[in-house]
């Protein structure tokens, strides 16, 4: 065999055992370091996304609730004491308007009438109105007992007098004739006779709702309405009290939290320097990602 045929013979010869071994080494290591980074990535993407998703929830609950307490009547929030399990109720009396009052009774036997300047918008109701008239609530117990004298009444109906003076008595509806009353002033006929315990130094009168109550129960967050009010705050476990379908007055915020260990509601008193604040502190969860989420609501206090 001449050196030329040697020479080609080597070259056709192609890679030894040993360089593909080494070739499917460096192959599988840059493969497996590939694959590593691309999955890091999905999964780091997979987890943002569904901790944004649990913080936008998270948000959602939160804002729902500051918007509501927000309308609450000054010094009508209260809660129940957090369980281990992070179980706890904050009931509250909301409003859908204030104003100025003319003349409700404050003395005597009390009036079954009185008069306010008219809310912006007008809001007027026919029997049962089933509002409630506010002045001066100090006291959170009295507005749930709602004792006479008291701060709270149970409003019949509300009429704007001055479209109804020359056809019959705005609460009972006698025919009278009336002339020369003011326009933009609305009677409020209560349901029985009362008599308003204070004066509000500021003259504002807060026309309310029934009670209204937000629950962490286990994994989930309701709000209750309809139940009325309550001397005692209610929870869900106590018999025929708050509401247990959707039909009756229950409705599920969300189901995503998990509270353990933590106090969802907790009311700051209000001092000389500044209002009450309550306090949300939440802690949301979904397959195995977690946000907690705390926020303060700043309460009105002055009734």
């Amino acid at each position: 065999m001449t050196r030329q045929d040697l020479g080609r013979q080597q070259q056709a010869r192609g890679f030894s055992l040993v360089e593909m071994v080494v070739s499917i080494v460096i192959a599988a290591i840059l493969a497996a370091g590939v694959v590593s980074y691309i999955g890091d990535s999905v999964e780091g993407y997979a987890a943002g996304a569904s901790r944004n998703k649990l913080s936008s929830a998270g948000r959602t609950v939160l804002d729902r609730l500051a918007l509501e307490l927000h309308n609450a009547v000054p010094n009508s929030v209260r809660t129940t004491v957090a369980e281990a399990g992070g179980n706890q109720c904050i009931e509250f009396i909301p409003f859908v308007g204030a104003s100025t009052y003319i003349d409700p009774p404050f003395t005597g036997t009390g009036s079954d009438v009185f008069e306010m300047v008219d809310l912006n918008p007008v809001l007027h109701r026919e029997a049962p109105a089933d509002l409630y008239a506010v002045i001066y609530s100090i006291e959170t117990a009295a507005l749930y007992a709602m004792p006479n004298p008291g701060p709270i009444a149970l409003i019949d109906k509300l009429r704007d007098r001055f479209d109804s003076i020359l056809v019959s008595d705005v609460c009972t509806d006698d025919p009278i004739v009336a002339p020369g009353l003011a326009q933009g002033v609305t009677t409020v006929c209560l349901d029985a006779s009362h008599r308003f315990a204070r004066r509000s130094p500021v003259q504002r009168v807060y026309i309310a709702e029934q009670p209204v109550s937000f629950c962490v129960v286990d994994d989930s967050i309701y709000r209750y309405e309809n139940y009325g009010f309550q001397t005692t705050q209610c929870e869900p476990t106590t018999p025929a009290c708050l509401p247990t379908t959707a039909a009756a007055g229950r409705h599920l915020i969300t189901n995503m939290i998990d509270n353990t260990g933590l106090q969802a509601f907790s009311v700051v008193e209000a001092s000389l320097r500044r209002n009450a604040i309550i306090a949300l502190e939440m802690n949301f969860t979904e397959r195995g990602d977690q946000v907690q989420l705390q926020h303060e609501i700043l309460q009105r206090n002055v009734p």
